[in-house]
């Protein structure tokens, strides 16, 4: 009995291996910074096609290319194995498929790989085709690039005509670039899209906190910003309604400014109370969004419902008849920003200068910049941007889960320091107030399956995927001066996860300083491309070491700090 369940212990663990390496294999990462002017490259562009290709496009008329070959191959639990994380034979062939006909479309163009499918997998080319012509558009402006051209024009006060703001797999009309982006019509916000897409990732996320916690979150602090709910049209907004079983409802000009409520005997699940911390830009542009919230969360509140069904009202109840009442209106206040004016946490800013004693510290700063409330009380009148610490430290202290959504391909949590000042600064302050480590996930909503990670599965991905993959840094090294500067910054990014919320393990930074510094060869590269980055570098992994964060070999240590002393002699010498 023992070793048949030993063997299946050790299956289990290899197919979660497999899935693993699958996800790194198929990870879309960029193998390069963005030239300006310069237009994708051919392995670039076939990469973004093809997940391009991966989506339903009904305002095109288009279909995803592997919905289609599923169908042909008479698949019929296709939409099923997509939200099925576990490695398939099924999958692969029909992925293998897909990406054999975006490389001919790239050889010989849409016809030949509509009829490469038919051939193959006995595709419809009358369903293939449209699919396959609008790549050819989006692979017409990829080849474009009128940047210089537009920033000439634009050095001149010239018009510069304007385009949409999103990640191309998303949304393919942000293409070509070089156009003058506009944002959205906050009313629009969310869209009918961006809400359907949230049912699915808070669903998925409300099942991980459920099967890993063992029942639903109390209260969930979300991060919202203002440029990832451009791009998506308000997918962080959606996920929020959703959490709380609300939907938006619109009037005659299609302005969501009204909420309905989705009963119980639908939603299926309790009602999660939601904090949400957004960003300076978000406040600015979305002031019709923040006050749907607000109403949302109010209206929920006042539901006559069972407390074991509706944490909003459960917390607002136990808060008004805490030892230190308060009314309803401070009770049920969820929505916090910057003071009018200020932007951002700070917190960035502090890890990165190295200017803090304890973790606390973090947490405490992210209150001290985010604790202006902005509502309206029950008589109607706008409150915004009241100083309101003592309500958000109270409704932090009830969290038990953070979370953020993912909105790009191109951008992760280690390209830059945003994602740990918010997501690593809330998380920070929920564990100082509720003394208990919060979970913290995050979402991948633009693949075709909604994928949710906790933050140490998603930091050792992106580690993985980017940060010690050849593909990666050899691609930013190409780059000479700046692209030193692009592999540090990494590295800073992921110290920055340790500082606020302990999950970067130890073996990452025992891989970075091999990859990039006990390697002579690299070492040398990397010295005579950035000398002052790699001094950085250095710094920030004994830093991690002096922190708690990482505990090497003694002569690893030694080898650090030598290196790093020669180094800033050299340029001191060379200043």
């Amino acid at each position: 009995m023992t070793s048949k369940l030993n063997s299946l212990e050790r299956d289990a663990r290899v197919m979660h291996l497999n899935e693993q390496l699958l996800e790194i294999e198929q990870r879309l990462i960029p193998t390069g910074l963005h030239v300006f002017g310069r237009a994708a490259e051919l392995q670039e562009k076939a990469d973004l096609l093809r997940m391009v290709a991966s989506f339903d496009r009904p305002e095109h008329g288009t279909r995803a290319l592997p919905k289609l070959v599923a169908e042909a191959l008479r698949i019929e639990n296709y939409d099923a194995l997509l939200h099925d994380s576990a490695p398939s034979e099924t999958k692969e062939v029909i992925d293998g498929l897909v990406n054999q006909a975006v490389q001919k479309f790239c050889e010989a163009g849409a016809e030949a790989a509509a009829d490469w499918l038919s051939s193959q997998a006995g595709v419809d080319i009358d369903q293939s085709l449209p699919t396959l012509l609008l790549l050819g558009k989006v692979a017409e402006q990829l080849d474009s690039n009128t940047e210089l051209d537009s920033l000439m024009s634009a050095l001149r006060g010239e018009y510069i005509e304007p385009g949409p703001g999103a990640d191309i797999v998303q949304n393919p009309m942000v293409l070509p670039t070089g156009r003058n982006t506009h944002a959205v019509n906050p009313y629009s916000v969310p869209s009918q899209l961006a809400f359907a897409r949230a049912k699915h990732t808070a669903a998925a996320l409300l099942q991980r906190c459920l099967e890993e916690q063992g029942h639903y979150p109390r209260a969930m602090a979300l991060v919202l910003w203002g440029l990832d709910n451009i791009k998506t049209q308000g997918d962080g907004v959606a996920q929020a309604l959703w959490l709380l079983g609300v939907r938006p409802v619109r009037d005659a000009l299609n302005r969501a400014t009204e909420i309905e409520v989705i009963p119980l005997e639908e939603l299926q699940r309790p009602r999660i109370d939601v904090v949400m911390t957004v960003s300076g830009i978000f406040r600015d542009l979305f002031a019709p969004t923040m006050a749907l919230l607000d109403k949302a969360v109010r209206r929920v509140a006042t539901l006559d419902e069972p407390l074991e069904m509706n944490y909003v009202r459960r917390n607002v109840q136990e808060k008004m008849a805490a030892a230190e009442p308060c009314d309803f209106d401070d009770a049920v206040t969820r929505v916090f920003s910057n003071a009018p004016g200020n932007y951002g946490s700070n917190v960035n800013f502090m890890v990165m200068d190295s200017q803090w004693e304890s973790e606390a510290t973090l947490g405490d700063l992210f209150v001290t910049r985010k604790c202006f409330a902005y509502t309206r009380d029950s008589r109607g009148r706008s409150v915004e941007g009241r100083e309101a610490p003592h309500l958000m430290n109270d409704a932090l202290s009830r969290v038990e889960a953070t979370y953020q959504n993912i909105d790009s391909f191109e951008i992760g949590i280690t390209d830059v320091d945003h994602y740990f000042e918010y997501l690593g600064g809330v998380s920070k302050a929920v564990e100082t107030r509720s003394k208990s480590r919060p979970a913290i996930y995050l979402s991948d909503s633009l693949s075709p399956q909604v994928k949710v990670r906790t933050l140490q599965e998603t930091v050792r991905l992106e580690t993985r995927a980017k940060t010690l993959n050849p593909k990666w840094y050899e691609g930013m090294l190409k780059h000479g001066f700046r692209g030193v500067a692009e592999i540090e910054n990494h590295v800073a990014n992921t110290f920055g996860w340790s500082a606020t919320a302990d999950a970067v393990e130890p073996w990452i930074y025992t891989e970075i300083s091999k990859t990039f510094l006990l390697d002579p060869t690299m070492f040398q590269r990397l010295l005579e491309l950035n000398p002052h980055s790699l001094r950085s570098l250095m710094k920030r992994l004994l830093e991690a070491h002096e922190r708690g964060y990482w505990n090497p070999a003694e002569d690893v240590l030694e080898t650090l700090r030598e290196r790093l002393y020669n180094l800033q002699q050299d340029l001191e010498v060379s200043a």
